[in-house]
């Protein structure tokens, strides 16, 4: 027994650490799974891949809800609200218009005293039919046409009639301002050279044929209307109401040499000693005679004791010129004596019938 013990021990010393290694295996097992099984709890169900193993390593994968994300449904709620918002912006911005338009339709009749819709709209007919004629669009620079004068009101000379025998009656060029602004000195346009048509010239200076624009051609047998400029200076304003003669910059009466210097103004210099005086604004209607204004007089002592006041003399002014330089100077004299002429006109190798200037045909080279 003792030898068939010690036979037997081996045997059962050799067993003994297998069946250890086994229960010490299960009981790592339920421990694991049991870990596991805590951890998935904590994370929502998204252990191992998503679900819960078992002990005996199946796979649990956790039940999915078919309802939305409370996150989704506040996406869309966020969207319905703009679209609401979006909505009543677009239902406000229609009423604007519809209530600027009955404004506009109501200062429309008491401007035009209710009945005259008919004439606003066969004068803008004939106004469009007229510059339809005229106009020609073989350049960049186009003129901007009468299109919507105002209502002939407080004497205005811009009638109807008047407007339909000449559409440009009131028409000037834009004004463009330079864009050095209060430091801008027209001296500047005086550097030029004395030949040129303007196009090399600073804005401000109201030389640049850009922004006279292209003449509008006219019928054949055409008849220029010289009381255009005498009209719209007794009036003051041009069709649009903007001031006519546009005003001037009083930097233009000190003394301005040809390339605009401070000295070397001969034309000033002979103004003076030719001892010439304004007679009254060009706009008057009568003028102030004195002895002082004759050539070689000196200087009443009197004062406007020995001054007489007379009817204005009609006078017709014409001048003769080249195409190239209506941009330049027959504008400058359109902007500021010509209006003092009860008729003014320009003969030229080109018709403008803003200006008023009428081409002279003739054989051979001009």
């Amino acid at each position: 027994q003792q030898q068939h013990s010690k036979q037997q021990r081996p045997s059962a010393i050799s067993t003994s650490p297998t069946m250890h290694r086994r229960t010490a295996a299960s009981s790592t097992s339920s421990k694991v799974s049991a870990s596991r099984e805590r951890r998935a709890r904590r994370g929502g169900g998204k252990a191992n891949g998503g679900g819960i193993r078992n002990a005996n390593g199946h796979l649990h994968l956790p039940t999915h809800h078919s309802s939305r994300h409370p996150k989704d449904d506040n996406g869309l709620m966020g969207m319905g609200k703009r679209i609401i918002v979006l909505m009543i912006g677009l239902v406000f911005v229609c009423f604007v218009l519809i209530w600027a338009a009955a404004l506009f339709h109501v200062a429309s009749n008491s401007e035009d005293g209710g009945g005259d819709n008919g004439k606003r709209g066969k004068l803008l007919g004939r106004v469009k039919n007229g510059l339809g004629r005229m106009r020609n669009g073989k350049s960049k620079y186009q003129s901007e046409p009468i299109v919507a004068p105002r209502a002939a009101d407080d004497g205005s000379p811009y009638t109807l009639e008047a407007l339909d025998n000449n559409p440009y009656l009131g028409w000037q060029p834009p004004l463009v301002p330079s864009p050095l602004g209060a430091s801008f000195s027209w001296r500047e346009c005086f550097k030029a050279d004395p030949t040129s048509d303007g196009t090399d010239q600073p804005a401000g200076c109201r030389e640049n044929p850009s922004e006279l624009g292209v003449a509008p051609s006219v019928e054949k047998g055409w008849v220029p209307d010289v009381t255009m400029i005498r009209t719209m200076m007794m009036h003051g304003k041009d069709v649009n109401g903007n001031p006519f003669p546009p005003p001037l910059s009083t930097e233009l009466c000190e003394p301005i040499g040809v390339t605009g210097g401070k000295h070397g103004d001969s034309n000033k210099e002979c103004l003076e000693q030719s001892m010439i005086r304004p007679t009254g604004a060009l706009n008057s209607t009568t003028v102030t005679i004195r002895p002082s204004n004759h050539y070689g007089a000196e200087d009443s002592k009197n004062g406007d004791e020995d001054s007489i006041v007379v009817p204005a003399p009609r006078l017709m002014c014409l001048v003769y010129t080249m195409a190239d330089a209506h941009a330049n100077r027959i504008r400058a004299m359109r902007e500021t004596w010509a209006g003092g002429c009860d008729g003014f006109l320009a003969f030229s190798t080109e018709s403008d019938p803003r200006l008023p200037v009428v081409s002279l045909e003739h054989e051979g080279p001009e």
